[in-house]
């Protein structure tokens, strides 16, 4: 795909303005993360609807959970490299890169479905080819604001661009999802994500950044000396350490569950798959334009209280008694997540040297690559047995205990201005 030479000038930032939007390589990184953001959304409703479709309802839960582990694990193994990778090559090319394999695996997509194959074992493989480049993204994605914005507008580029990314991921793309595989079919669904997944690395070709500057040790020197960084700062290993706990305990749950949710608990269309995401997206864009209002003070204690809410707001989700109420429920849901997802990913680069950015940011990556399988896996495994309001109920209960725990004894984190 065509790159374009860099304009260093569309780079620079307004020292003034806390408005990241003057600067004319965010709004193009903003718009590709939207973009994106939205074709890997849709994913997250066809390819569980895709499974259900093809498996006996006793194997539902446990497909579901082996395909989102598929897509997981790889992100264990390369999550740290692709940090390395990201302070050391052009970040626009990573991500032209790998959103372009990001649509390929969804022609696949395509053709299976149109297709009509009967056979589940191929979304296993190319779920594991999706969280492979994904390895290698979300480092060179999220280290690319400071460098594009001045110290004044940091905070609201990283706040808008979780707004970018998690509201199109959480909210327009399951929705879109949903309403085109209930109204036409998982065949158009698969081929809207083609379409967004190459717009996206289109867009992406157009940002100009710095060239990162080569340390001159070998990948592994590089690798061991940001893991030296992060482990000599207590700031960062407890930021690293909250940042497992969605994955663990929210995320894997609500993907596994969500499903059945629709179709057992509340006996609803399938629409409803999207129309769930979404109203979780829908909490998660409010509560981050809200954050950008106005300048946070306390934000450490903002952060580990959120934790205990978040757990109780899911154990609700989990006891809703009707459609209207989980709905409900998900948008508050997602304002705490907003809260949670903003601060922690702004105190990590505020805490972080942009030499060790990329490198900081693929230990966020591996936190939630590493915990995610394993939150899928118990989800998988409750939910199997008990059914899936009892696992949603269990992780909300156990976070919400977690929280309790960060806000009385995580100080380095919980003192945070």
């Amino acid at each position: 795909m065509a790159t374009v030479a860099p304009d260093y000038a569309a780079s620079t930032p307004s020292p003034e303005s806390r408005n990241p939007f003057l600067v004319q390589n965010y709004r193009r990184w903003w718009s590709a993360s939207v973009v994106s953001a939205m074709g890997t959304g849709i994913q997250v409703v066809t390819v569980p609807l895709f499974i259900t479709a093809r498996v006996s309802d006793d194997r539902r839960a446990v497909a579901i959970a082996a395909a989102l582990v598929c897509a997981a694990l790889p992100g264990v193994f390369l999550a740290l490299f692709g940090g390395v990778i990201a302070d050391r090559f052009e970040r626009r090319r990573i991500l032209v890169r790998t959103y372009a394999v990001a649509a390929v695996v969804s022609l696949c997509y395509v053709l299976l479905s149109a297709g009509n194959v009967g056979q589940v074992w191929p979304v296993f493989i190319l779920a594991g080819v999706v969280g492979s480049a994904a390895a290698f993204t979300q480092p060179a994605r999220q280290s690319m604001v400071p460098q594009m914005l001045g110290p004044s507008q940091l905070q609201n580029g990283i706040i808008l661009g979780t707004v970018a990314f998690m509201a199109s991921a959480h909210f327009l793309g399951p929705m879109a999802g949903g309403l085109l595989a209930d109204g036409i079919g998982l065949t158009a669904g698969f081929a809207a994500e083609v379409a967004l997944l190459a717009a996206g690395a289109a867009i992406y070709s157009r940002i100009a950044t710095d060239r990162p500057v080569p340390s001159g040790n070998s990948i592994r020197k590089d690798l061991a000396e940001g893991l030296r960084y992060a482990w000599h700062s207590p700031v960062l290993r407890g930021l690293l350490f909250l940042a497992a706990l969605p994955p663990l305990f929210f995320i894997g749950p609500l993907s596994v569950t969500v499903v059945l949710m629709v179709q057992d608990a509340f006996d609803a269309r399938d629409a409803f798959v999207g129309l769930f995401m979404g109203c979780f997206g829908i909490g998660v864009l409010a509560g981050s334009v809200l954050m950008t209002l106005r300048p946070l003070s306390r934000r450490g204690l903002l952060l580990t209280g959120s934790v205990f809410a978040g757990g109780v707001t899911f154990i609700a989700y989990g006891l809703s008694n009707s459609v209207e109420m989980a709905m409900a429920v998900l948008v508050f849901w997602g304002l705490g997540a907003a809260l949670f997802i903003n601060l922690v990913v702004s105190l990590l680069q505020e805490a972080t040297s942009k030499e060790m950015m990329g490198r900081v940011m693929s230990m966020y990556a591996l936190s939630f690559a590493a915990a995610a399988p394993i939150g899928y896996a118990q989800a998988g495994a409750l939910t199997s047995l008990f059914g899936p309001r009892e696992a949603i109920v269990t992780s909300g209960a156990v976070v919400a205990a977690i929280g309790v725990i960060a806000v009385l004894f995580l100080r380095p984190v919980r003192s945070l201005p």
